[in-house]
């Protein structure tokens, strides 16, 4: 499987958290979800790239109407923010939330205090992350891909 445009941001972002000791259980990336941002003729037509990191935690929460810890975060291009969810004790997981804090390409280590936060259900970091530079290349081969016919 070759490469993705986007996966050395989010292997980025995997090694902060693992540096962090927040290693998700699970991840992936994708250029193969429908888009659900795309409007016009194409829309339901055209496929975004994606990276979702889930940690599992099947401990119940009585006080949490959704019945079960862990948690999801996602990562949509072309959506402006990483978004987070929390899974459901039936399958699937929460609507997606947007995490205003984190833009597109929000530093690592900006992502993993915001992923430490909503594991533990603490408050979120405060102010805006800041941008990962390195993301500029990551840009350009997004925009690349994003062009492709």
């Amino acid at each position: 499987m070759s490469e993705l445009p986007h996966d050395p941001y989010i292997t980025a972002v995997i090694d902060a958290l693992i540096a962090a000791g927040l290693e998700p259980d699970q991840w992936w990336t994708s250029d193969a979800e429908t888009d659900p941002y795309a409007t016009g003729d194409d829309a339901g037509c055209t496929t975004m790239l994606t990276a979702a990191l889930g940690w599992d935690d099947t401990r119940v929460d009585e006080d949490d109407e959704d019945g079960q810890d862990g948690l999801f975060l996602f990562w949509d291009h072309p959506a402006e923010q990483w978004q987070y969810a929390r899974p459901r004790t039936e399958g699937g997981n929460t609507e997606p939330e947007f995490l205003p804090r984190l833009g597109l390409y929000s530093d690592p280590g900006a992502v993993a205090a915001t992923a430490r936060a909503l594991l533990a259900d603490e408050p979120l970091p405060e102010g805006t992350a800041p941008y990962w530079h390195p993301a500029d290349s990551v840009r350009t081969a997004i925009t690349a891909w994003s062009s492709r016919t």
